[in-house]
């Protein structure tokens, strides 16, 4: 009994210790955290907005003319300039964006909008690093503009347009979203919008395939009734195109809607992503991109109903309604 005792006394003198060895060993695995102020090259903090890291072991520095880089990681920076994030251990270049609107909704930034780079004292990107469960003060880091630093080189232009449909019609105001892996729900990088004619010019990094997805909107998944196309896609999404994130197989129809309506074939391979890939210098042209319009439930349901042989004669109608040309939604 006595035996037991000791052993009892000896497990609660030493579970206090024991417990804060476990915490400080998930606190070394956890991320690490980074902070500091950003000021401009004259000397003064920057008013608020975000920061932005980039994992500079992807080997794609964030200067690539017009065509912005997805972050890593985003964080909000304070009106003093200053900022304080977790990250995952690596090293980064980092950016950041003033922002005065409070209303102004997450993307890239826009026109009018200021952006710069972390610069180190030589005035190339600056790399910051940071440890598994370390904390890091960085202290002043200071930003300047993307066309101080040198341009990207061994690049390939992708040229094409954002059409509608079958009429080709021109697609203004929308954007190309660049992805080295369909499965992946973000983006790599992003265009300009395109011109009033749908046109769009894209510069990314050489010997790379890459797939490349129109939309209306910058950001967020797509909303029903939007517009949205893959290159390679001939199809809505509806009829056995391309969906916004997939894999490497036949696209299947929309859910609900059986592969018999509206004629749909969805044999095997049919209607997958294209890639395209180019070599540094190489300039590639006539990558045209089809929007089509995303389902809404409610109409789906509706024609589903009239293919069914329930509602009107018009919501069992399998003519094409007339389109006319989309109002891009501007991001919010």
């Amino acid at each position: 009994m006595k035996k037991w005792i000791i052993v009892l006394l000896l497990l609660l003198l030493f579970a206090p210790f024991t417990c804060l060895a476990d915490g400080e060993e998930a606190k070394k695995a956890g991320p690490g955290i980074a902070s500091g102020q950003v000021f401009d090259e004259a000397g003064s903090p920057l008013p608020g907005g975000v920061v932005s890291f980039f994992n500079a072991e992807k080997g794609v520095a964030p200067l690539l003319a017009d065509v912005h880089r997805i972050p890593d990681m985003v964080s909000r920076m304070h009106p003093d300039g200053r900022f304080n994030v977790k990250l995952r251990p690596g090293s980064y270049y980092m950016g950041a964006l003033i922002i005065t609107d409070p209303g102004r909704g997450p993307g890239p930034p826009r026109a009018g909008e200021k952006f710069y780079y972390a610069r180190d004292d030589k005035g190339d990107l600056r790399e910051i690093a940071i440890g598994t469960g370390e904390e890091k003060d960085f202290g002043q880091v200071v930003v300047a503009p993307p066309d101080t630093f040198p341009a990207a080189k061994n690049l390939v232009t992708v040229q094409g347009r954002l059409l509608m449909d079958k009429e080709g019609i021109p697609f203004p105001g929308g954007v190309v979203l660049v992805k080295t892996n369909m499965n992946k729900q973000r983006p790599d990088f992003v265009s300009p919008r395109t011109d009033e004619a749908g046109r769009y010019e894209i510069k990314l990094p050489a010997d790379t395939p890459y797939f490349l997805l129109g939309r209306e909107r910058a950001v967020g998944r797509p909303v029903p009734g939007t517009y949205i196309g893959t290159y390679g896609s001939e199809t809505p999404i509806n009829l056995g195109g391309v969906l916004p994130i997939g894999t490497m197989r036949p696209a299947q129809a929309a859910s609900g809607m059986p592969p018999q309506v509206e004629g749909a074939n969805l044999g095997p391979g049919k209607d997958l992503p294209k890639t395209v890939m180019g070599k540094p210098g190489q300039t590639l042209t006539g990558v045209d991109i089809k929007m089509f319009r995303t389902p809404v439930p409610e109409e789906q349901r509706e024609k589903l109903q009239g293919t069914l042989g329930f509602g009107s004669k018009m919501q069992g109608t399998s003519e094409e309604q007339p389109q006319t040309t989309p109002k891009p939604e501007k991001d919010k």
